[in-house]
Formats: C-alpha cells, structure tokens, sequence
C-alpha cells in the first residue's frame, strides 16, 4: 500500500510539472527550459541580436540590445541589461517590475536593427514596421512570436553607471566623448522558453 501511495504521488507531481510548463509557455511550440542550459551567453549579446522588450498590453516597447550578461547573482539565474537614458525604453524600465530578452534568427536582423534605430517617441507602431508580432507570457509580459528563445526577467537591482567608478580608460572615453547615460538592471531569471 505504502508503494502504490508514493507512486501516486509521483505520478501527480509529474503531471503538475507537466501541466506548469504548458500554462506558462507563451504559445504553442515554445519548450521551457531552465536558465542553467543557456548556452553561448556571450554569442547572445555580442554577435547575435536580441531585442529588450518590456510593458503590458497597450503600453510596451523594444529595442535592440548588445550590452548584457548572464550569469548568477545573490543565489539566482540572473540577466544584465544597459539601457541609454535617451531610450523610450527606459522609461518603461523604471515602471514595469519585468522585462524579456528575446533571440532571433539571422534572418530577422532587419526587423532588429529597425527597432534598435527607431523610437517609440515618433514611431508609435515601430513594432509593427518593424514586421514583429507582440505576443504575452503567461505573467503578461512582451516578447515576439518570430523569436527562438524568450528569458524572462523580474528586476532586482537598477544603478546608474557612474563614469567615476569606471577603472578602463578606453570605457572612460568612450562615455565622456559621448556623453552618454546608462542604467544597469539585474532581472533575475524566472521563465526561459526555446524552440
């Protein structure tokens, strides 16, 4: 009796899992993966592109992305995204507790590098123009049916990087030459999705 108790309890937790990673996945063919088999983390920001998306229905926007990390922090799965001052984005960042990263075939560079030179601030439907379609996770948050990865992210760390503290003088250059103004988020990892 005692074995036909913990089969039947194995069996049920097999199915709530089974049935958790079908209600969070963000349509069909998506497979949810765990955030330890990413691979390539550096190829992701530094060679391929991916674009950074955050809001809710309604009120959303994105952009492309090439400065991030992956990796672990404070125990979790973590994501770091720099996003300009400059970018519609941004100030989505300050109101919205989650963002998604999502990857693209080569083949919708196009649609990425429009997104990534194009504001929200005058382009209202860049999304769109870009030839992306919105879809939502299971938590609401934005990413794109033409993607082959999704990771979504909660923030929980932002800081304005501070050129004072920068110990590379090529970075220092490059930030004083350019004025430019960035914040630093920490999402940490709570859906990946693959297909």
């Amino acid at each position: 009796m005692r074995i036909f108790k913990q089969i039947v309890i194995a069996a049920c937790a097999a199915l709530a899992f089974a049935a958790s990673i079908h209600a969070q996945s963000p349509a069909e063919g998506w497979t949810k993966m765990n955030p330890t088999e990413l691979k390539n983390a550096v190829e992701l920001f530094a060679n391929d592109k991916a674009a950074l998306a955050v809001g809710k229905e309604g009120d959303l926007n994105a952009t492309t992305m090439s400065w991030g990390s992956i990796g672990e922090l404070w125990g979790k799965p973590i994501v770091t995204v720099v996003v300009d001052h400059s970018r519609y984005t941004y100030s989505l960042m300050g109101l919205y507790d989650y963002f998604t990263i999502t990857a693209f075939p080569k083949k919708m560079n196009g649609a990425l590098d429009y997104i990534g030179s194009h504001s929200r601030k005058t382009d209202k439907n860049k999304i769109q123009n870009a030839g992306l379609t919105t879809m939502f996770t299971e938590l609401g948050n934005p990413t794109f049916k033409e993607g082959n990865l999704i990771i979504e992210c909660r923030t929980i760390y932002e800081a304005p990087i501070d050129v004072d503290n920068m110990l590379d003088d090529d970075i220092i250059k490059m930030y004083q030459d350019n004025k430019l103004k960035h914040t630093m988020f920490v999402g940490e990892i709570v859906n990946v999705w693959k297909r």
